[in-house]
């Protein structure tokens, strides 16, 4: 608009606003083919305009996803979005790295143009008040609370099984991924609240850390959360808080992941908010202030050694999410 702007002159064409104030609208006037160029500009404009603010509004609400080569699903970007979702792809979709993708929306699949490499589509819908996770799958409105067996084959188990390997010497049987709504809700403003008060350096310092349990504890933790007023229960010496381990080896002891009467054992990898964190005391009920100075600004979590944690202890019972639940012997 601005480049017609400019040609206006040339064109022997002229603006004119109308309505009171100049507000409602324009009129074009001037040389016949100034005036069809003008208003074939302004009505290309107006449908870009238009079509722009569709794709936004749909983005928030839809989310079209395309797994990448290391097995993460990404999203696609706004035109893409929109593509699909009203499947007008005859011209195919291109993905946030420009990379153009043919379509089968029957197979949900997409094929790469040129390298002809095949890959999964997934279609999400984000809930008025909720963000889904790219790595969920579609939620169903009617459940609180999902429990999503994870596929041996895929990347997702691999990843998890990988980890939890690299230090504990355990057959994995089964990875279930946990998704409860209201908790990971909880979390996402727990950890936007430890951003806030951190700030950019320190944050709220997200992890992937252990969390041996029971058959019996774990239904309640998937549905409720880690409840801080069991603690005591297996540990206090670094404080009474929610105890999650950095080495799956450590939950893995019978102690926390107590063995069912077929031998089976259960521990949680769960996503845990330890912000600033200094070393904890038997029986601290809560973290230390930074300073006497300031005794209402206090550590977000303790740990057994402050140089190298292998434990982090955490005193919210949003600060910490059951990511995925592992069953092993």
């Amino acid at each position: 608009m601005q480049e017609l702007a400019s040609r206006m002159g040339s064109l022997g064409v002229q603006l004119e606003a109308t309505g009171p104030g100049g507000g409602s609208g324009v009129v074009v006037k001037g040389l016949t083919d100034g005036v069809k160029e003008v208003m074939h500009v302004m009505q290309g404009s107006l449908r870009r305009q238009v079509s722009e603010k569709e794709q936004r509004e749909l983005f928030a609400h839809v989310v079209w996803c395309i797994m990448g080569q290391r097995g993460d699903w990404e999203r696609f970007p706004k035109e893409a979005n929109q593509k699909l979702e009203t499947d007008k792809i005859s011209g195919g979709v291109r993905d946030a790295h420009g990379c153009q993708w043919n379509v089968n929306l029957m197979q949900m699949q997409a094929t790469a143009v040129g390298s002809g490499r095949v890959t999964l589509l997934k279609r999400l819908e984000n809930l008025p008040d909720f963000r889904v996770p790219l790595y969920w799958d579609c939620l169903d409105a009617s459940k609180t609370l999902q429990v999503i067996p994870l596929e041996i084959s895929s990347a997702e188990y691999d990843g998890v099984k990988r980890d939890f390997k690299k230090s504990a010497n355990k057959t994995v049987l089964k990875i279930e991924r946990v998704q409860n709504v209201r908790l990971r809700q909880a979390y996402a403003v727990q950890r936007q609240q430890l951003e806030d008060k951190n700030g950019p350096l320190v944050g709220a310092r997200e992890k992937m850390l252990y969390h041996g349990t029971t058959a019996q504890a774990c239904q309640s933790i998937m549905k409720t959360n880690f409840n801080r007023s069991f603690a005591g229960q297996n540990a206090t010496v670094y404080g009474l808080g929610t105890y999650f381990a950095v080495k799956a080896s450590y939950s893995a002891n019978p102690t926390y992941s107590c063995p069912e009467a077929d031998g089976t054992q259960l521990m949680f990898v769960a996503r845990v908010l330890t912000g600033s964190y200094t070393l904890g005391q038997r029986d601290m009920k809560v973290p230390p202030p930074f300073s006497p100075q300031q005794p209402n600004i206090r550590f977000d979590s303790l740990v057994d050694d402050q140089q190298n944690p292998s434990m982090f202890v955490v005193f919210h019972d949003s600060q910490a999410y059951p990511d995925y639940l592992i069953t092993f012997k």
